[in-house]
């Protein structure tokens, strides 16, 4: 187990050394094409145009056999990928058409993206932008978001590889305004408002009004819906927001009428993007979006707490359940934990009580503790896995096992929002 080198109180340099694994037997296994898409494709249109290849990109992606299926092939990596998705802050630059919207601007949005060894499964760790770290080469504490406003992409990887001991592989930037461009162009993007959102920052002409319930958000609608944070969950509730963000996302591109708009999309992103990955292998996965199952794609936030010492707003990481999860999302942990050592919370919306009693006797009859909670506000279906020592494969066979939450999306959470049972909670809401 690795540990945690603290180097001054509630605030940390280096708390995780990597790990080696010992490599495992290669399976067959074509998931990693549905993986990649998660960040895919937020950034594949820059790269693909730049290279020059646009008509064979669209004609690759127009071919079909079959029943319409893309024959798109790709050799998997027998090696662990971890991807750095960034969304930026340029607010200060998109007033200016010639300057460059990722020089000097913050990072609003931090995703750790783990892939496995021949694309066995996918996880997602956010990472919250008022972390308090040292930046990579710097000798002061600071907000890791503030990383990539230094020194750009390549000082924010740098800073998150000394900080989590979890080595890059590839990164991906793209603008808030490039988020704009790009659901305006897939014509908006169908989501579940779970509340009443209002905010007004004339500085920044950030101004947010939206109502609860489903709506198809325009580009400017979607921006502000992943930057709200003015309620009681603060920066953690904005950060889950953007988690169902792209939840929401990759299922609209599931949707057989936006691979028509592709090349608009193509011509309109080269400005929004920045990225070490090939553009010509990002543009392959998009034919495969319709067959990604997001309820098989694990979610975390870093753990911690707001700061309650400075006058300055930060997320103090905690060392122990940090390791902890790094140790079971990025290096695939597994601990021995039976269904029945489980103690299980059902949090329902009221007109869920009866498939939530239904739900409580089947895990009841496979011997976990259960308990039941309605609650008034319950914005998603998910699963919160409170107690970081269950592994992800774990949930994978309770889902195997209990049908009625096969679909259902599964998020780490320590910190315990929504909270009902002491190592999981299984939401139920009116949706």
């Amino acid at each position: 187990m690795n540990t945690l080198n603290q180097k001054q109180t509630q605030i940390y340099r280096t708390p995780i050394k990597s790990q080696y694994r010992r490599r495992r037997r290669p399976k067959n296994n074509n998931n990693f094409l549905k993986i990649i898409l998660l960040f895919a494709v937020v950034a594949f249109s820059t790269f693909y145009f730049l290279n020059n290849r646009l008509d064979a990109s669209i004609k690759s992606l127009s071919t079909t056999q079959g029943k319409g299926a893309l024959d798109l092939s790709f050799n998997f990596s027998p090696r662990r990928q971890n991807i750095l998705l960034m969304g930026v802050d340029s607010a200060n630059n998109i007033q200016h058409t010639n300057q460059n919207p990722f020089k000097g601007n913050r990072s609003d949005t931090m995703l750790l993206i783990s892939i496995a060894p021949y694309g066995k499964n996918v996880n997602v760790i956010s990472i919250p932008r008022d972390s308090k770290v040292y930046i990579a080469g710097k000798n002061k504490a600071d907000k890791i978001n503030h990383a990539f406003a230094f020194g750009g992409a390549k000082l924010a990887v740098r800073t998150v590889e000394e900080t989590f001991g979890v080595k890059i592989n590839n990164y991906l930037a793209i603008s808030n305004d490039g988020v704009i461009k790009m659901i305006d162009t897939l014509g908006g993007l169908p989501i579940y408002i779970e509340k009443d959102m209002k905010y007004d920052d004339y500085t920044a002409k950030l101004h947010i009004n939206l109502k609860k319930g489903n709506h198809t958000l325009t580009g400017k609608q979607a921006e502000g819906y992943l930057r709200f944070r003015h309620d009681n969950f603060g920066d953690i509730g904005r950060i889950r927001r953007q988690q169902w963000f792209f939840n929401a996302l990759l299922a609209r591109l599931k949707d057989p009428t936006v691979i028509v708009k592709l090349p608009e999309l193509l011509k309109t992103m080269p400005n929004y993007i920045q990225s070490d990955i090939s553009g010509y292998e990002l543009a392959k996965f998009i034919g495969m979006a319709k067959n990604i199952d997001t309820s098989t794609i694990q979610i975390a936030t870093i753990p911690g707490a707001p700061s309650t010492r400075s006058t300055t707003s930060y997320w103090i990481v905690d060392p122990e359940k940090t390791q902890e999860l790094i140790d079971n999302m990025v290096y695939r942990d597994k601990q021995d934990i039976e269904l029945k050592d489980l103690s299980i919370g059902i949090l329902y919306a009221n007109s869920k009580e009866t498939n939530a009693s239904a739900l409580k006797e089947m895990l009841e009859a496979q011997g976990a503790q259960v308990k039941m909670q309605a609650s008034q506000n319950v914005p998603k279906d998910y699963i919160a896995i409170h107690n970081l020592a269950i592994a992800g494969e774990a949930i994978v066979d309770l889902k195997k096992m209990i049908p009625e939450i096969k679909d259902k999306h599964t998020i780490y959470d320590p910190i315990g929002i929504n909270r009902t049972g002491k190592d999981l909670t299984i939401v139920m809401s009116d949706l």
